[in-house]
């Protein structure tokens, strides 16, 4: 397969507000040390009321088109990958549009939803847009607060949790080899990770208080682990032959989903710690945004012609992985 873009500009964004292991474990009432010791996370940043998705959205924007010293007249595609829904009806993407201005005009802005696999999936689109000739330059754009959504009755999903955004400007660039994508959706696995209230299956106007943990982020970890270790070391298998790689060629930027599930699958991999990238302790997991946001510092610590891969997992159950040139 051929990579047709060209990385152009990249940022990242945490919130203001600060929230530590410690103060969770106190919070919850939990024992001290059981939330650094269970998700890996040391903090976490949550956006408060005077900084919301719009806030963070056009910080991230900015901030990745001044990186790639371009203005939005010359953007012809926004694509919003996140996974924390603003509401219903617009998209992400056109509540984003209307955050940034009105000298955009009518390009076109749409939402590409795969749960913590977002930006895997807009980087495939955008890779296939390019390809055919149908846009020149591509915002992509993750803007998370999954601390809205959070059970704290289930501190194990819960504490993992973090707000956060990232966004990457692609540009159409000459065809080059060596690139591979794959996403997987194994749907044994789809009521492994899940909010089963607030669509038209269970509608929002139905809540009671009695359903409120419906309506609340629910993952069954052990059983998402147990899918994970049988599903994706031969997907990784695939996509290394695709691209005709080896691993340790490779810098790795996992979804950033958990301490043990970037430990597992390190190990599981066989991935060289020196080229495993995750910055989880840090900021949580901020589930579409983690891979960009971690991808971001790839890019500003490696030279350019360094081969990457991104992987991951992400609720359906999906999984998938990238292998391209930065």
């Amino acid at each position: 397969m051929q990579q047709h873009f060209s990385i152009m500009g990249s940022a990242r964004y945490l919130p203001r507000r600060r929230i530590t292991a410690e103060e969770l474990d106190t919070r919850l009432g939990l024992p001290s040390g059981w939330t650094l010791q269970h998700t890996g996370v040391a903090e976490r940043f949550e956006a408060r009321d005077d900084e919301g998705p719009e806030t963070m959205g056009r910080e991230v924007v900015f901030a990745a088109l001044r990186s790639a010293n371009m203005s939005l007249r010359e953007i012809d595609l926004i694509i919003d990958a996140s996974l924390s829904l603003q509401q219903p009806i617009p998209c992400n993407a056109a509540l984003l549009k209307a955050a940034l201005g009105p000298e955009l005009g009518g390009i076109p802005a749409i939402d590409v939803h795969a749960s913590c696999l977002g930006f895997l999936a807009a980087l495939q689109v955008v890779n296939g847009l390019f390809a055919v000739g149908a846009a020149r330059r591509i915002l992509v754009s993750c803007v998370e607060t999954p601390l809205r959504g959070v059970n704290w009755a289930e501190p194990e999903s819960a504490c993992l949790m973090g707000d956060g955004a990232a966004a990457f400007i692609f540009e159409a660039a000459p065809p080059r080899a060596g690139a591979a994508f794959r996403l997987q959706t194994f749907s044994e696995g789809v009521h492994h990770c899940e909010v089963k209230g607030g669509g038209h299956r269970q509608p929002p106007f139905d809540y009671t208080e009695g359903r409120r943990s419906d309506y609340l982020f629910h993952m069954e970890g052990g059983a998402v682990h147990k899918l994970a270790s049988q599903r994706l070391p031969p997907m990784v298998a695939e996509v290394l032959v695709a691209a005709d790689c080896a691993l340790h060629e490779l810098e790795i930027v996992p979804h950033q989903a958990s301490g043990p599930a970037i430990e597992f699958m390190a190990r599981r991999l066989g991935i060289n710690r020196n080229r495993l990238h995750a910055s989880l302790a840090h900021h949580g997991n901020l589930v579409a945004a983690g891979i960009p946001y971690v991808l971001h510092q790839v890019r500003a610590t490696k030279p350019p012609g360094t081969r990457v891969m991104i992987v991951g997992t992400a609720a359906g159950y999906t999984q998938g992985a990238a292998i391209f040139t930065l």
